[in-house]
């Protein structure tokens, strides 16, 4: 059923920061709530970006670390995002290509969620899982 994972996604908690929110406070967020990214809003609550700990590392690696610089400077802006009706498949070829590993959950310009690289793996592993299991209750019952 396409959707089904991205729609469970939905219904989780999703960590936000504000624009005007700094580096160090995204730091201390990301590693409090233990999330790899999370997405920028606005005053208005639209997403305007999105922050993970690959942004952060390319700051440090840079050299430019500055603890009080707003999250809008080092955000990307390039969103990508997908809708409730998005499968599985057209999740991981997304991330593959992109080479990225959130998805950001969106309907109307309104987020809704997050969907991780993690989320993915699991749902398939589930997926294998249970196809497994299938199989052997098959093969047992003759």
């Amino acid at each position: 059923m396409p959707g089904k994972l991205v729609s469970r996604m939905s219904e989780r908690e999703c960590y936000t920061l504000s624009e005007t929110d700094t580096v160090k406070t995204a730091s201390q967020s990301l590693h409090e709530k233990k999330v790899g990214c999370m997405p920028i809003l606005d005053k208005d609550n639209f997403v305007v970006g999105i922050i993970s700990e690959r942004d952060l590392s390319r700051l440090i690696y840079t050299e430019k670390f500055n603890m009080n610089l707003p999250v809008t400077k080092i955000m990307s802006k390039n969103l990508v995002s997908c809708d409730l009706n998005t499968s599985v498949t057209e999740l991981m070829n997304e991330m593959t290509e992109k080479k990225i590993r959130h998805i950001l959950i969106m309907e109307d310009k309104k987020l809704l969620g997050i969907v991780s690289i993690g989320d993915v793996v699991i749902h398939l592993i589930n997926k294998i899982k249970e196809e497994n299991k299938n199989l052997k209750d098959y093969i047992n019952s003759y």
